[in-house]
């Protein structure tokens, strides 16, 4: 079996009330990221932050923010080879206008000789993301999350002329179906690389598990080479309960059973059964049961040949 690829999303939008661990300045960011790089991961997500916003307090707003990715990656690349990625504004913000602006941060990073930015995940297609209350038995929030044609479209030619790659987050398995159409219009190359994205609480996509995961898999055209993967699973971890208990470790497990990769950190799960571990530690912890069922880490080098990446020339 192929080598684990370890990727950890060190912020999102957790709060320090939530995980006081959670690094937010790009001091904090640079030494996490360090550290996370130490203990056998070898991609980085992370959101632009206000350390000076009040615990409980979100800051979501800074998401396609350049300057402070920029300042940030430079720092993380200190410490050793890793990939970094951004964020991007939601997909609520978007789909009206043009779709050549999309994520022009992305293609700033990509351009910076001291950055030169190898992959970022976007998601396509469209979901409702309203979360369901199980102890209420209700729907308390509706929210619609897109990506349209034209505006994937645009942003993929965009990384056939710069020689970019991209990954894609995906939400049903029809969107697999949308990454191999655009495939056919000569826009992805392989091999492709997806994040399947599992809820615990707004109730889209398959259930998660490994009937879900597959379900992902089976989606792929005849004749097209299988996909990369990671799970990508946003935990419920606040108000979880026995009808939707969270789901981050279970997934993570089976993609190192099934051939997949982690994404792991407290972005995604703030704390581990109650427990406000660091990122360092959520990575170690999966580092350390990979090895016990025979797969080894990946480093970044390794990454970039699993992921079809090409490691920049030295700025300079």
């Amino acid at each position: 079996m192929d080598k684990l690829i370890i990727e950890v999303a060190l912020n999102e939008t957790v709060a320090r009330a939530d995980n006081p661990h959670v690094p937010l300045s790009p001091e904090e960011l640079e030494r996490d990221a360090a550290d996370c790089m130490a203990a056998g991961a070898s991609i980085v997500h992370f959101h632009p932050r206000d350390p000076d916003c009040p615990p409980g307090q979100l800051d979501a707003g800074r998401v396609d923010d350049e300057p402070f990715y920029r300042d940030v990656m430079i720092r993380m690349k200190r410490h050793g080879d890793v990939l970094p990625y951004p964020s991007y504004p939601y997909q609520t913000q978007v789909g009206h206008g043009d779709p050549g602006m999309l994520f022009s941060h992305v293609k700033a990073l990509h351009a910076d000789p001291e950055v030169q930015l190898e992959t970022f995940v976007f998601f396509v297609g469209a979901s409702n993301l309203g979360w369901w209350n199980s102890d209420e038995q209700r729907l308390v929030t509706d929210r619609a999350n897109f990506t349209l044609h034209s505006e994937a479209i645009s942003f993929l030619e965009w990384c056939k002329q710069a020689g970019f790659r991209t990954q894609f987050g995906v939400r049903e398995p029809g969107h697999i179906r949308h990454i191999y159409h655009y495939q056919d219009m000569g826009l992805v190359p392989d091999p492709v690389a997806v994040h399947l994205n599992f809820s615990d609480g707004p109730p889209f996509g398959p259930i998660p598990g490994a009937k879900g995961i597959q379900s992902f898999l089976d989606a792929v055209p005849e004749g097209k080479r299988p996909f990369e993967w990671f799970i990508h699973n946003f935990s419920n971890n606040f108000n979880s309960s026995a009808s939707t208990p969270e789901s981050h470790r279970m997934l993570n497990l089976l993609a190192i059973a099934m051939g997949g990769h982690v994404r792991t950190g407290i972005g995604d799960l703030p704390r581990w059964d109650g427990e406000p571990l660091s990122n360092a530690q959520m990575v170690e912890r999966f580092a350390r049961i990979a090895r016990e069922m025979g797969r080894e880490i990946a480093t970044a080098e390794e990454a970039r040949d699993i992921l079809g990446l090409q490691k920049p020339e030295p700025a300079g």
